[in-house]
C-alpha cells in the first residue's frame, strides 16, 4: 500500500507498528499484487483529488485505494473466510482509518526526533528474503519492486519501533508511587481461592442413552458407599477412573474456581476438607469428587510483590505514554477523512 506525502513516501502496513514484516505480506506481493501495479516511480495516481482520497493529515495524504486494500487485508485476516458481521464492520472501518492516520503521524514524529532506521538489520533482512526465493523465475523478474516495497516498509517499522521504546521508556517510580498502585489495585495482588481435588471418574459417550447413564450413576453410588465404609479412594481411581489422573489415585492438585466446569465446582463449594461428595454427572461422565483442601484467598504483601508492582507500573505507564503521544498528534495535526468519494464527512 501507498500512503502518498509531498515526498511522495511509502506506507504499507495497516497496523501502527508490527514487529517484523510477515511472509504473508511477502507472498501476497510475490502472489501476483505487483504484476498489475505500474513500474517502480510511477505514481498510480497522476493527479489526486477529493475524489481519490480517504484523507489527509496535515500536509499528507491517503488514497481511497490504500484504505480500502488496507481494509480489505483487515478484514481477510480477522475473519478468515467467513463473511464478517454487519455490525462489527464499521468498527473495522474506523480501527482502519485510525491506524493509517496514526502509523502517518508517528513516522513523521520519529523522522522529527531525528530517529534514523537501522539499515544495517534492514539489509540483512532483505538479504534473507533474496536468498529465500533467487531460485524462483517471478522472483527474480519482480525481485526490485518487491525489495523496494519491503525495505520501505523495514524503514518505517524500524522508526517506530524506536520511537515506541522512546516513548514508553518512562522514569521508574518511587516507592511512594508503588505504594499507591498497589493500594489501588490489591485485586492484581490477591491469590485466588483454592481447592486441591481428587476425582474417579466414570466415563460415559455424552450421547449415551439414559439407561447407560443411569447405571453409571448406580456404580458411582455403590463406589461412594464403599468409600465411606473404609475403601480407598485412591485405589478405586486407579481401578475404575477414566480420568488421566487415574495413575496418581485421582489427584488434580490445586485448582482455582474458574478451573472447573459450573456443574462440578457447585458441588465442591458444598464440601468440607476431607468430604466425598456423591455421584454426580457431568460432561465427560459419572464423577466422585473429595475435597483434600482449601486455601482462601489471600492478599500478598506490598513487600512480597514488589517486583511485579513496579513491572505493572511500568507497563501501564508506558501504555499511557504511548496513547498520549498519539493523541497529542492527532489533536496538533490537521486530520480531514473523506468517507465518500469526494464528500468530506468530518475533520478530526
Amino acid at each position: 500500500m501507498t500512503v502518498n506525502t509531498r515526498a511522495d513516501k511509502k506506507y504499507n502496513e495497516t497496523g501502527i507498528i508490527a514487529t517484523s514484516i510477515s511472509c504473508v505480506l511477502l507472498a501476497a506481493l510475490y502472489a501476483g499484487s505487483l504484476q498489475a501495479a505500474p513500474e517502480p516511480g510511477i505514481e498510480p495516481v497522476a493527479i489526486q483529488t477529493q475524489a481519490t482520497l480517504f484523507a489527509r493529515v496535515g500536509d499528507m495524504t491517503v488514497t481511497l485505494d490504500e484504505y480500502t486494500q488496507s481494509y480489505n487485508r483487515t478484514i481477510k485476516k480477522r475473519y478468515y473466510h467467513s463473511k464478517p458481521p454487519e455490525s462489527e464492520l464499521e468498527t473495522v472501518r474506523k480501527e482502519v482509518g485510525d491506524s493509517l492516520i496514526n502509523r502517518l503521524l508517528l513516522v513523521q514524529e520519529a523522522k522529527r526526533k531525528g530517529l534514523k532506521p537501522d539499515h544495517e538489520q534492514i539489509q540483512k533482512t532483505l538479504q534473507a528474503y533474496d536468498d529465500r526465493y533467487k531460485s524462483s523465475a517471478r522472483w527474480q523478474e519482480q525481485r526490485d519492486g518487491i525489495l523496494d516495497v519491503l525495505g520501505a516498509s523495514l524503514e518505517e517499522e524500524s522508526l517506530l519501533a524506536q520511537l515506541e521504546a522512546d516513548v514508553r521508556n518512562v522514569t521508574p517510580p518511587n516507592i511512594n508511587q508503588l505504594q499507591t498502585y498497589y493500594k489501588q489495585n490489591l485485586d492484581k495482588f490477591t491469590e485466588p481461592m483454592r481447592q486441591k481435588l481428587s476425582v474417579i471418574l466414570l466415563t460415559v459417550d455424552p450421547s449415551s442413552t439414559s439407561e447407560v447413564w443411569q447405571a453409571a450413576l448406580d456404580t458411582g453410588q455403590k463406589l461412594v458407599a464403599d468409600l465411606h465404609e473404609g475403601a480407598s479412594f485412591e485405589e478405586y481411581a486407579q481401578q475404575y477412573s477414566g480420568d488421566p489422573t487415574a495413575p496418581q489415585g485421582g489427584d488434580m492438585g490445586y485448582l482455582h474456581r474458574d478451573m472447573l466446569s459450573e456443574a462440578a465446582q457447585q458441588v465442591v463449594d458444598g464440601l468440607e476438607p476431607g468430604e466425598i461428595s456423591n455421584a454426580v454427572r457431568l460432561l465427560q461422565g459419572v464423577a466422585i469428587l473429595r475435597l483434600d483442601d482449601r486455601t482462601p484467598e489471600q492478599l500478598r504483601l506490598f513487600e512480597d510483590v514488589k517486583p511485579r508492582v513496579e513491572k505493572l507500573w511500568l507497563r501501564e505507564q508506558g501504555n499511557n505514554a504511548w496513547a498520549d503521544i498519539q493523541n497529542k498528534l492527532r489533536l496538533e495535526t490537521p486530520v480531514t477523512v473523506y468517507i465518500k468519494h469526494g464528500e468530506n464527512d468530518s475533520d478530526v
